[in-house]
């Protein structure tokens, strides 16, 4: 009997050992970093809007806990806790929540800064930098892992390559590409690099992005757009483009060909610049920018 009791001793030993292991959860994040979760999160702080986004539509609103100051979308996230901003986010505030996890968006110094701070008082933080579409789905897919949402994720990303599949061929029959700037600031002017959501845009629309160096954010003189002489400028409007003056009011601009054949368009920032699941929707309003003549 002694030896028969430490026998089923051992055996619940390795059974709680076994489903201990399956039990976690983990993925590589845009640092190149594992992050392993004992089970699903269940309390999330999002620390920008494109993973709010994910998160809501993966089905897991309800687990979000805070949110940075600027967050309207979507709906269900309006009375949460507001916890500064990506760059600046409130610690106090964000370790009162007890979040399991915090997903951060930036991968600048300043966001890397606040990660390593959370990450010193504890806290589980991913990272995710997307700037191309393919990015974005990746991200939607180990955001969906992180919750324990593998299946909703499966399926939303389906329906997006459903409509992105459908895009990409109207696109692929048009005759011309037509040379883009996007605004992303003013003034002190910044456009959207290589490395920002928008260039994947541009591309996948037909266009070509005039300021594709390899930067999220490029800063040009007035001359030298002059000088590039977008045929479409397009100019956000939000958070970091608040009150942008029309080009035909700013000095040197009327020259460009964009302002003379009344090919400048306002967009919302919420929608363009931002990497999560409403990203096909801004390809499908970037195709009616660069080609209006092919509705």
């Amino acid at each position: 009997m002694p030896f028969l009791r430490k026998q089923i001793l051992l055996l619940l030993i390795l059974l709680f050992f076994f489903s201990s292991v399956r039990a976690e959860i983990s993925i590589i994040d845009d640092r190149g970093k594992k992050i392993s979760l004992r089970a699903p999160a269940k309390r999330v702080v999002c620390l920008y809007g494109a993973l709010t986004e994910t998160v809501a539509a993966l089905g897991k609103c309800e687990a979000i806990v805070g949110v940075t100051a600027h967050e309207k979308y979507p709906p269900c996230i309006l009375s949460r806790p507001r916890v500064g901003t990506h760059l600046r986010p409130n610690l106090e505030i964000i370790l009162s929540l007890q979040p399991d996890l915090v997903l951060q968006g930036s991968v600048s110094r300043g966001g890397l800064l606040s990660v390593r701070e959370l990450e010193e008082k504890g806290l589980k933080v991913a990272v995710f930098n997307p700037y191309t579409v393919e990015m974005v789905f990746d991200t939607i897919r180990r955001v969906g892992i992180l919750l324990g949402r593998e299946e909703a994720a499966t399926e939303l990303l389906r329906h997006l390559r459903e409509k992105l599949l459908k895009i990409e061929a109207r696109v692929s029959k048009f005759p011309s590409r037509p040379r883009v700037l996007y605004e992303v600031s003013y003034p002190g002017i910044l456009v959207a690099g290589k490395k920002n959501i928008v260039n994947d845009l541009i591309f996948r629309a037909g266009g070509v992005n005039l300021a594709a160096l390899p930067r999220k954010f490029v800063r040009l003189s007035p001359e030298m757009i002059i000088k590039l002489a977008p045929e479409v400028y397009i100019v956000q409007k939000g958070p970091m483009n608040k009150n942008p003056p029309p080009l035909e009011r700013r000095s040197f601009f009327k020259v460009l060909p964009a302002v003379r054949e009344g090919r400048v368009y306002y967009v919302d920032e919420f929608l363009f610049a931002r990497p999560g699941p409403r990203i096909v929707r801004a390809l499908e309003e970037m195709v009616k920018i660069l080609h209006p003549d092919k509705r």
